[in-house]
């Protein structure tokens, strides 16, 4: 896998996976946006003449993209801020996920309107702070197999969870994350005004301005979403 200079450092502290107390959780996601987000990056990357750390779980075409998620509750950028740059899988997206300027690399992925109070961000970039050793989630699986490329979800090593969608234990934990804000307002997580304008954190999607084409869905092997199908038409 690509190796880079250090992107910006976010810091995330105590470590937590998603609703997961005392527990560090990931996934290699191998749904259509993810696995297009990674391609995107990496051909930035490679067309700028930059080294970037992929996204990627694996070295062959359309696998997925490792992720590990944070409650924002525990996390905070101590610096780097200024080199996230945030994109768009379509012109309605409501996320906004991020590269740095410095080297391409992914950072931020899913986070938003979707997940109130958690972002996840690229596995590959995360390390112990007591060490600076690779991050491995206690818990780990392939999700989202019903939207992979089956060539690619053949690849996965027989002793790995595979997941057609998420694993079934982790469904009722995901909704409450998700809906818990909404049901009781005063949860929400408070956000620093300077922090409103980070990309993939806190800024609101609607304003990002640099969308994924069609054309990448086609070049990473995955399938076109219908929204961007439609545009392709429509232009």
């Amino acid at each position: 896998r690509r190796r880079a200079q250090p992107p910006p450092s976010l810091v995330v502290h105590p470590p937590r996976a998603l609703c997961i107390p005392r527990q560090q959780g990931g996934a290699n996601c191998y749904c259509n946006d993810c696995v297009a987000a990674c391609y995107y990056c990496d051909d930035k990357a490679k067309k700028a003449g930059k080294r970037n750390t992929s996204m990627t779980c694996a070295e062959y075409p359309e696998a997925g993209a490792s992720i590990a998620c944070w409650l924002l509750g525990d996390m905070r950028i101590t610096k780097g801020k200024d080199q996230l740059r945030g994109f768009k899988m379509s012109e309605a997206s409501p996320l906004c996920r991020t590269y740095t300027a410095c080297c391409c690399t992914p950072m931020i992925y899913i986070g938003q309107k979707f997940g109130p109070r958690w972002r996840a961000f690229n596995l590959n970039c995360i390390t112990n702070a007591k060490d600076g050793t690779p991050y491995k989630p206690k818990e780990m699986s392939n999700v989202m197999g019903k939207f992979a490329l089956k060539e690619a979800w053949d690849k996965i090593p027989a002793d790995q969870p595979k997941h057609s969608l998420i694993p079934l234990h982790l469904v009722p934990r995901v909704l409450a994350v998700i809906f818990i804000p909404w049901l009781f307002p005063r949860s929400q997580v408070t956000v620093e005004e300077e922090d409103k304008k980070i990309p993939g954190l806190f800024i609101d999607a609607s304003t990002v301005r640099e969308i994924v084409t069609a054309e990448t869905y086609v070049k990473a092997g995955v399938k076109v979403p219908k929204v961007l199908q439609s545009a392709k038409k429509d232009a």
